[in-house]
């Protein structure tokens, strides 16, 4: 949801249950109903989110919404028949996020929840909640400095000398392995022209999720998966059927840096 002013934070989450609590009492059922584009356009005109989406998304003359209650939205569907099947519900976090991704769009607030159709189900998520926390390999990682994280490379890892010699030892058992099974490792490259993510068809559906950049008036972008590097591996030069390299499989060196680590198949 987007807020013009101010943000979702930890101390709203008991009111939000509270509403939602509320909606369970009621029974709310679930209404499935198809609309016209320009119904829907005109239906919501006052939120110009739902607006992009309908012009954007919607290439058929009508689409379905569903109506719970007082509420009205765009959705696929299914859901339960009403809201009193939800019998036990909790908030869990909230966190910003921008609209489609892009950092240069409206800054969106997010609500994560959790239900389940007994108590019994709820008491046992809590539980294996708070013992998973106790084991959190973030905090342990950092309270043993074997490594930690920084918000400057979001996502990545960096290893601490003890984490580091954890680390190369577990690489050098995969390797081991590779080898008992009779693969063989192969590095490719981590950026290609945007004409082979074309070709494999990832441009087409991920472009805006791909770390692209310009290079000489050419596009590239950074690898999110190595299956097309290793078609350019095969075709490289003729081969037939019986010198195919099959032992290559899709293994990619998982000694190189950090990126082809993060983001092997």
């Amino acid at each position: 949801m987007h807020l013009d002013e101010g943000s979702v934070c930890e101390s709203d989450h008991t009111g939000i249950e509270t509403i939602m609590k509320g909606i369970v009492k009621e029974k709310q059922p679930f209404q499935r109903l198809e609309m016209t584009k320009e119904d829907l356009l005109e239906m919501f005109k006052y939120n110009e989110f739902k607006v992009r989406i309908i012009k954007n998304k919607v290439h058929t003359p009508t689409t379905t919404v569903y109506r719970c209650g007082p509420l009205i939205d765009l959705c696929r569907g299914p859901h339960v028949r009403n809201t009193g099947k939800i019998k036990t519900l909790k908030v869990t976090k909230n966190s910003s996020t921008y609209w489609e991704g892009n950092a240069e769009a409206e800054s969106l607030q997010r609500v994560y929840g959790i239900s389940f159709p007994d108590n019994k189900l709820m008491k046992e998520w809590r539980i294996f909640q708070e013992e998973a926390a106790k084991r959190d390999h973030r905090k342990i990682g950092i309270q043993q400095e074997l490594f930690f994280f920084h918000e400057l490379s979001a996502g990545s890892c960096f290893w601490l000398p003890k984490g580091t010699i954890i680390r190369n030892t577990l690489q050098k058992w995969i390797q081991s392995e590779y080898l008992k099974r009779g693969f063989a490792e192969v590095v490719t490259p981590n950026m290609y022209n945007t004409k082979l993510w074309e070709t494999s068809g990832h441009w087409q559906h991920y472009a805006e999720n791909m770390f692209s950049f310009d290079v000489e008036k050419e596009k590239y972008a950074l690898k999110p998966m190595n299956c097309p590097g290793h078609c350019l591996l095969f075709s490289h030069r003729p081969r037939s059927g019986g010198n195919f390299p099959s032992d290559w499989l899709i293994l990619e060196c998982s000694t190189g840096t950090s990126y082809q680590v993060l983001y092997r198949d």
